[in-house]
């Protein structure tokens, strides 16, 4: 093993390592072998962990704690490093560990001036913030390695575990950090979200409500709660009273003095800036950059305000897209809003929402002639603020609403892939597949319930999950089995997992949205491979996706008003056969008609609300 450090070869000194862990004579040595390659491969917990079990038995080697004493030092451990420093100075001269080591391992004395409090957790959360979770996950799991009790660490590492969708495990930490610490109103928001991502919705509501409770006017708090709420129809929502809670706060938190808003004289190219630091999937980041990306710069100039350098590796979506971007993501929402006043932005588009919570008064502010909320609005009330919302349909929508006629999402997403026509299923056989794809959240009683109408009203049919990892637990297993079987239909439910959304879409003859909430992208990708899909135009998502299916024309058939007639529609569609085949194989040209289904076409779409908006304003 030592032949092969003196190489630089690690990989041959860890396959040596592990082969002579089971040899008793050599274990000691493969031991510290293994240390020196983890603490290479930055694992210094690994490193510490290893050569901390060595110190259990009398019969160390003598260096064990001269090379403690440093790693300890590079972990921000400040008295274990002094202890083993000053063990170390009664051991006699060796070098056995400090050869595995190698010649650039520092002194003691090296390390210990540059000690620094929780290093390895430190550049995990920077890490985190520059969106690289795998990184930071390793380097908060280091930290907690050495020190396994630190609750600041282990909330650190409950963030990241969401980010990273590993939710069933972030649970368990948080439930650990509130026996350690117990359950402040920041641990409590983070446990209902966690909770209502899983499925379990009235203990989330209940952690939800104990945070407000414990913190009625922190904005993070009632925004994350508010956020949730889209995972819930509107009467229940409305039936929490977190929306009025929330926005009683927000106006009673409002400036004292609010600066009149900057006056539009007809300038010419508008700028827009387009407010993204918080988005929280690359579908979502991919289509913003495409509208971005394809407005015409003879209209309007597009600045983005978003999270980190716009070379960073997690702002690949953002290259090209902006003409200006900056990174206002430790900014507070007065700074923001001088920095808005200050580039001469004539529209703020607010793409965040509900996903940036503590800027969520930033329209009260009057930072700009006109302020537009897009994405993640509340599901049932509004914040207060000069501001104008855009909304699905067309035509007159209201004060303080403009409309978008083919929805609020660009439906071709981030790649502007073609449309294709793909052949029904059942035109080879009998059965009718629908077809869906949601997480767990998105998964609720009701809406298992009107699933299971459709599959009770189509004899034979079956409905399959396209996995992306939500449901390969036995607890999600569990949970679908309960659901559907209370409709009676849980030998018709079938869970794929692999394959592409067009792959998912030529194999189903008709995709059923989700409600009240959806991936609207998703289902956007679905139908550009095929599959039709019924909507509830009355829930959030389903909006948006009516409005663009009545643009194409499929609104009759496809868009339904209410729960009953959404059953219909979807039974009524499997029952014609013919009339499916026949919509399956116009659905192309019935997409592409709309002007918005192109990244381009949104991008006028947005130019010719906001300019006469501007327009009415000016007058």
């Amino acid at each position: 093993m030592a032949e092969y450090r003196r190489e630089n070869d690690d990989q041959k000194a860890l396959e040596a390592a592990e082969a002579a862990l089971q040899d008793p004579a050599l274990s000691v040595e493969a031991t510290c072998a293994l240390a020196a390659i983890y603490y290479r491969a930055g694992a210094l917990g690994y490193a510490i962990k290893m050569l901390a079990s060595l110190m259990e038995s009398t019969t160390y080697p003598n260096d064990i704690p001269e090379v403690l004493a440093v790693l300890y030092a590079q972990a921000g451990c400040l008295s274990d490093a002094l202890y083993l420093a000053k063990l170390a100075t009664t051991e006699k001269p060796a070098h056995d560990v400090l050869d595995y080591f190698g010649p650039s391992f520092p002194k003691f004395a090296d390390a210990f001036a540059q000690v620094s409090a929780k290093p390895l957790m430190a550049s995990g959360m920077s890490e985190m913030n520059a969106g690289n979770l795998d990184r930071a996950k390793f380097l908060v799991q280091q930290h907690l390695i050495i020190l396994p009790n630190d609750v600041e660490a282990l909330d650190a590492y409950a963030r990241i575990l969401t980010q990273l969708g590993e939710i069933t495990d972030a649970i368990g930490i948080l439930r650990s950090v509130s026996t350690l610490a117990g359950p402040s109103a920041t641990l409590l928001s983070r446990m209902g979200h966690c909770l209502i991502q899983v499925g379990d919705f009235q203990e989330g509501l209940a952690c939800h409500h104990e945070a407000v409770a414990r913190a009625p006017t922190s904005a993070p708090i009632l925004g994350a709660a508010m956020a949730d709420m889209r995972f819930f129809d509107r009467p229940e929502a409305a039936a929490t009273g977190i929306p009025d809670t929330w926005a009683t706060q927000l106006a009673s938190a409002a400036p004292k003095t609010v600066r009149t808003a900057p006056k539009y004289a007809g300038a010419s190219p508008v700028r827009i800036c387009y407010l993204c630091s918080s988005l929280d999937s690359d579908e979502l980041r991919g289509m913003v950059g495409a509208i971005a990306r394809s407005h015409d710069r003879s209209r309007v100039t597009v600045v983005g305000f978003g999270k980190g350098e716009a070379e960073g590796q997690n702002n690949q979506w953002s290259r090209g897209a902006f003409d200006l971007w900056r990174d206002v993501s430790s900014l507070d929402v007065t700074t923001m809003g001088a920095l808005i006043r200050g580039e001469g932005i004539h529209v703020v588009i607010d793409a965040d929402g509900l996903l940036a919570p503590a800027r969520s008064s930033l329209f009260q502010r009057n930072t700009a002639p006109l302020q537009v909320s897009w994405l993640h609005a509340p599901v049932t009330g509004r914040a207060p603020g000069n501001y104008v919302s855009f909304s699905p349909g067309s035509g007159d929508m209201g004060e303080g609403r403009l409309a978008l006629a083919g929805g609020r999402y660009c439906l071709s997403g981030s790649t502007g892939a073609a449309p294709v026509a793909s052949p029904a299923p059942m035109e080879s056989g009998e059965t009718i597949t629908f077809g869906v794809e949601l997480s767990r959240a998105e998964l609720n009683p009701r809406l298992a319930m009107a699933w299971g109408r459709i599959l009770q009203a189509v004899p034979g049919s079956v409905l399959l999950f396209r996995d992306t990892g939500m449901f390969g637990d036995q607890a999600s297993i569990d949970r679908i089995v309960s659901l559907f079987g209370n409709a009676g239909v849980s030998h018709r439910i079938d869970v794929v997992k692999g394959g592409d959304r067009a792959e998912f879409a030529a194999n189903i003859d008709i995709a059923l949205l989700p409600f009240p909430s959806a991936n609207i992208l998703a289902y956007g990708e679905i139908l550009c491979g095929g599959a039709p899909v019924v909507a509830l135009s009355s829930s959030g998502s389903g909006a948006d996706m009516g409005a663009f299916l009545t643009q194409a024309g499929l609104g009759d058939a496809l868009v339904a008003a209410d729960v009953a007639a959404y059953v219909a529609a979807a039974s009524a569609l499997a029952g014609d056969k013919a009339g499916l085949v026949a919509l399956r194989r116009g659905l192309p040209e019935r997409l592409a008609s709309v002007p918005s289904f192109s990244a381009k076409g949104f991008a006028r779409m947005v130019e010719d609300a906001v300019i006469g908006a501007l327009g009415q304003l000016q007058a």
